[in-house]
């Protein structure tokens, strides 16, 4: 149990679909990297928002197929349909995340404009 009052606690701030939404790329260490598309559309069955991965890399490095992204508290989630996360990019506070997987550490990085 926290003894500290709430307003001594802090919170994390998720990030709203639409700053997250565009190109980001998905790189393995030793491993060519990958684009995909964060969107805005929703993707009610998933409880995830819709993204573009052409070259299928997500669903390699999850091991599953995948249906859609969601915001996190503490960074950004990759959904299956059955609405499970399948990989959990942690916020590294320099405008990327990391995700362990079973090839390695992954890392998302969003493209320039």
């Amino acid at each position: 149990m926290n003894a500290q009052s709430p307003r001594n606690q802090a919170s994390l701030r998720m990030a709203e679909p639409a700053e997250l939404e565009g190109a980001w790329t998905v790189a393995v260490t030793g491993e060519a990297s990958c684009r995909i598309d964060l969107r805005s559309t929703r993707v009610e069955a998933a409880y995830a928002y819709a993204l573009g991965d052409e070259s299928g890399c997500l669903a390699a490095l999850a091991g599953a197929p995948v249906a859609g992204w969601r915001p996190a508290p503490d960074g950004i989630e990759i959904a299956a349909a059955d609405r499970r996360t399948l990989l959990m990019f942690a916020d590294q506070g320099d405008g990327t995340a990391l995700a362990a997987t079973a090839r390695g550490a992954a890392r998302l990085a969003r493209l320039p404009a």
